[in-house]
Order: structure tokens, then sequence, then C-alpha cells
């Protein structure tokens, strides 16, 4: 019996402050949502600041590329209409053979010096 008393005494009460409640606590979690979230503002801002790095560092790959390519070209030649490739670039390959390589004339000496390679 005393269950019934206690729950005659709480269920009006109760029963108005359900509603609201549950409608500030949905309002909380969306609030909450809204900032931190997987799709919050600040996801979305770290996001777009990680963007912009991966985009400075495509744009680094690209001039890396475009030199590679330069260098591919002057190693095969230049093609010719015909489809055949013209003769390399002999100083690009002498400078490559030199600095890559080692590669020393008759009569060259090399002086290392500290801090040059």
């Amino acid at each position: 019996m005393p269950h019934s008393v206690l729950w005659q005494w709480i269920a009006p009460r109760w029963r108005g402050w359900v509603l609201p409640g549950m409608v500030i606590l949905l309002m909380l979690y969306t609030a909450d949502q809204l900032f931190t979230g997987e799709r919050g503002m600040v996801t979305w801002r770290v996001m777009r600041s990680q963007i912009a790095d991966l985009q400075a560092d495509i744009a680094q790959i690209e001039r890396q590329n475009a030199t590679l390519n330069g260098q591919i070209d002057r190693l095969k030649g230049v093609k010719q209409p015909d489809g055949s490739f013209s003769p390399p670039d002999k100083d690009f390959v002498d400078e490559l053979l030199r600095r890559d390589l080692g590669v020393l004339k008759d009569g060259e000496a090399v002086i290392l010096l500290e801090g040059t390679r």
C-alpha cells in the first residue's frame, strides 16, 4: 500500500516533467553532436586543414613528377614523327654519370669537401 500512495504523489508531478526533460536532453545531445560529433564543426575544421595539407602535398608531388618526366624525356630523346627517338641529351647523361655514379674522365680529380654530399 505505501507504494500506491507514493506513486499517487509522484505521478502528477513526474508526468509534467517527462516531456520537457526529454526535449532538453535531445537538444543537449544534438548540440553536442553539432560541435564535437563525428561530422561536427570541430571535425569539419580539422578535415579542411587536412585537405589543404594534402593539396599542398599533391602540388609538390606533381612538380616532382614533372621534373622526373623532363629528365626521362632528356634521357630517351625527343620522339620523332616516324615513331623513333632522337639520341639522348649527351650533356645531361654526362652530368648524371658524374653526379650519381662518380664517373671521371682520364686526368680528372675529385676534391671532396665536408657537407657537400
